[in-house]
């Protein structure tokens, strides 16, 4: 199945390639209006297969055609290439221009907290295919209903090769990467996963990219004067247990101060999260490690753990001391809470592995250790969060989402907003090339 699959992609990818920016805007246009023509179908299948609300579907849904539509109309302005040029530059005075190449094939993994957004046609989909690259998308084994509904709506919009499913277990996915045809590789999901498929291309006589988000627990830092404003328990509360805290974004870690202040905000917060209802989660193998990690936390010694009603339980861990073991990303409704000195921040910061976000609650005399903080946290993450939640990623021009390792495999990139795209192409400079002849490039 895969060799077919990839010699498909191969010879298609020459076609796609000389596609004109125009002619990419229109072919995710189309899949956009395929997949918001079929939402009643596709809301009730995720809805049932994941135990995602309604709500949350129908807004990832909107996010899924909205990126498509971002990234087609991104690539038909012709805002992907690079704009580059040195007139007379080269020897002889030949100009020196810069066009943009895809990289050819592709292939996705698709991620499971975010069935649609990070799925079959999320953003790694939607990039490849902006950038020119046809894709082959690994189905997510805990969504292979949702999988096969959204293949079956983009399948008859786009030309053959451009696009294709497959099913199958780990060793097809690293017969995937390892075949020669592909040219890159998007992944989204644990840590695990993403150094076995780094490995895997490592073997290859060509290594590729392998552009993959591993995981992140998303530190939050509450300053001495936010953790003196008890309304911000409420954001912080709904942000480690929404989607069942099943989000690569959940903040995992908040950090306080070791004061009165800190210890009343602490308790607020976990009594906060343990208060939560919430719905079930993805997969029998995520609840049964979320009943794990509470079970670990309550050997811990010296710590205090809340622990809500219902199953899976809202859990929030408070500790005086950074336990390695539970600051590790873990999908579920719970958040550890460090207490240490004010003074401990910076140092603690800098121990930090790489994260996706980290997030700085101030207030107004806060500056002068947000000062301090945030050159450190830029070292740590992508995207460095001032007085909000990191829950959240607007697919917008400016968005990171990404990371130092091991967050990410590519820290200097995003798998979120138009910036994703140059995961999949590559600048070519052209010296002396006749203008009329740089046309050959499409897109």
């Amino acid at each position: 199945m895969i060799p077919a699959l990839v010699s498909a992609a191969v010879e298609a990818a020459p076609v796609l390639a000389s596609w004109t920016g125009a002619q990419r805007r229109d072919a995710l246009h189309a899949v956009a209006d395929a997949l918001a023509g079929a939402a009643d179908e596709i809301i009730k299948v995720v809805t049932e297969e994941t135990g995602l609300t309604v709500a949350r579907v129908t807004g990832e849904l909107d996010r899924t055609t909205g990126q498509l539509r971002l990234l087609g109309d991104f690539v038909a302005a012709g805002r992907h290439r690079t704009g580059r040029s040195s007139p007379g530059a080269g020897l002889g005075g030949a100009d020196i221009t810069q066009v943009v190449v895809p990289l050819g094939p592709v292939a996705v993994f698709a991620a499971s907290n975010f069935p649609l957004a990070f799925g079959v046609c999320g953003g790694d989909t939607a990039a490849a295919l902006a950038a020119g690259c046809p894709v082959i998308v690994k189905a997510h084994p805990a969504q292979p209903v949702t999988s096969q509904l959204i293949a079956s709506l983009i399948e008859p919009v786009l030309p053959a090769g451009f696009f294709a499913l497959a099913d199958g277990d780990i060793a097809s996915g690293i017969e995937l990467v390892t075949s020669p045809g592909i040219k890159a590789v998007g992944f989204t999901g644990s840590f695990r996963g993403g150094k076995a498929l780094i490995d895997a291309v490592n073997t290859r006589p060509d290594p590729i990219p392998v552009f993959a988000e591993m995981g992140s627990i998303n530190p939050v830092f509450v300053l001495p004067g936010a953790a003196a404003e008890l309304d911000r328990v409420a954001a912080l509360a709904a942000a480690v247990t929404g989607s069942c805290g099943q989000l690569c974004t959940k903040p995992g870690l908040i950090v306080v101060p070791r004061s009165d202040e800190g210890d009343i905000f602490a308790g607020e917060l976990a009594t906060a999260v343990g208060r939560v209802e919430v719905h079930r989660m993805l997969t029998e193998g995520m609840a049964a490690a979320h009943a794990e990690w509470i079970r670990t936390a309550a050997d811990k010694v010296g710590i205090e753990i809340i622990v809500g009603s219902g199953s899976p339980s809202p859990v929030a861990v408070i500790t005086p001391v950074a336990e390695p073991d539970l600051l590790e990303e873990h999908f579920g409704p719970s958040v550890v809470v460090l207490s240490i000195p004010v003074e401990s921040f910076l140092k603690f910061a800098g121990s930090l592995e790489g994260q996706l976000t980290a997030t700085v609650q101030a207030g107004a005399d806060d500056h002068e250790l947000a000062a301090s903080l945030l050159p450190v946290l830029a070292g740590k993450a992508g995207r460095i969060v001032w007085n909000a939640v990191p829950t959240g990623v607007a697919v917008c021009d400016a968005m990171l989402h990404g990371g130092p390792w091991p967050a990410t495999s590519a820290s200097a990139s995003t798998s979120v907003g138009t910036a994703a795209i140059e995961r999949f192409q590559r600048p070519v400079a052209l010296q002396g090339v006749p203008e009329e002849l740089t046309l050959v490039f499409g897109g």
